[in-house]
């Protein structure tokens, strides 16, 4: 008797949650929620995924050269899941400062980051995934120069892990995104990530970093996808940087631009 892959545990999409609308100033029952639904749905069942893919190395359904794919297929699903808990952390994190129990919160300490390191050690996160996606990350430098950043370092990694997890979600096949480092007319360090994806409306390309908001394009695309990724690259960008984000789709060559920009006073050279 031939053996049969095991199907873990799967749950559905929550109905009821639109994730469409924008939530400038969430409640806290909006937030329970859309979150609560979003942990069952993005975790859940990706864990019990891996749960049904050791189980099946285990008993031998899976041998050969299947097992190395297998396994990577798991670490990217495990990827996915930890990029998740850790922007609920840092939503957490932006609510509870702006509440009155500041008292609570213990002193965090302030570290000039390296930034191309930085960049760098987002791009290895998803090293694996992309390439399974087809999908390649690279760094153009061409002064090669380290710049750093006043701020916590993992905040300034989650920047990018967000920027690069949303790619991979929603840029097109057989690509390299580019990352480019530059400062403007006002000495503001630039930082631009730049690749092919899915389109986005221009006119509402600042929602995309509201609250829940997804785009109707990425709705299409993909189930997946909790509309707090980019806002918390605003929420990092903004109240941690005093910098600004931005997007912008350009239709024609569909390439997608997303640009952040870092005042003066945060940034230095190495």
């Amino acid at each position: 008797m031939s053996k049969n892959t095991k199907e873990p545990f799967s749950v559905d999409e929550p109905s009821g949650v639109d994730r469409s609308s924008s939530l400038d100033e969430p409640s806290s029952i909006d937030v329970g929620v859309l979150f609560l639904a979003n942990f069952v749905h993005q975790v859940v069942n990706p864990l019990n995924g891996v749960i049904g893919t050791l189980d099946n190395i285990h008993d031998g359904t899976y041998s050969g050269d299947i097992v190395d794919q297998k396994i990577n297929a798991s670490r990217a699903q495990l990827e996915q899941c930890v990029t998740l808990l850790r922007n609920l952390a840092y939503l957490s994190d932006y609510f509870f400062e702006e509440s009155d129990r500041t008292h609570l919160r213990k002193p965090r300490e302030l570290v000039w980051s390296p930034l191309q390191q930085t960049i760098i050690e987002a791009i290895q996160f998803f090293q694996i995934l992309a390439g399974q996606k087809k999908i390649g990350m690279e760094l153009i430098d061409s002064r090669r120069q380290q710049h750093r950043i006043l701020i916590r370092p993992e905040l300034l990694r989650q920047i990018f892990i967000n920027f690069f997890d949303n790619w991979l979600k929603y840029g097109l096949k057989n690509q390299v995104v580019k990352v480019h480092v530059s400062t403007n007319s006002a000495d503001d360090l630039v930082v631009e990530v730049e690749g092919k994806s899915i389109p986005f409306d221009n006119s509402k390309a600042d929602s995309l970093f509201d609250f829940g908001v997804r785009d109707r394009h990425a709705i299409d695309k993909v189930a997946q996808g909790s509309g707090i990724g980019l806002y918390i690259c605003k929420q990092i960008v903004v109240k941690s940087l005093k910098g600004n984000i931005s997007a912008v789709h350009q239709g024609a060559s569909a390439v997608s631009i997303f640009r952040v920009a870092i005042p003066k006073e945060k940034w230095k050279n190495d």
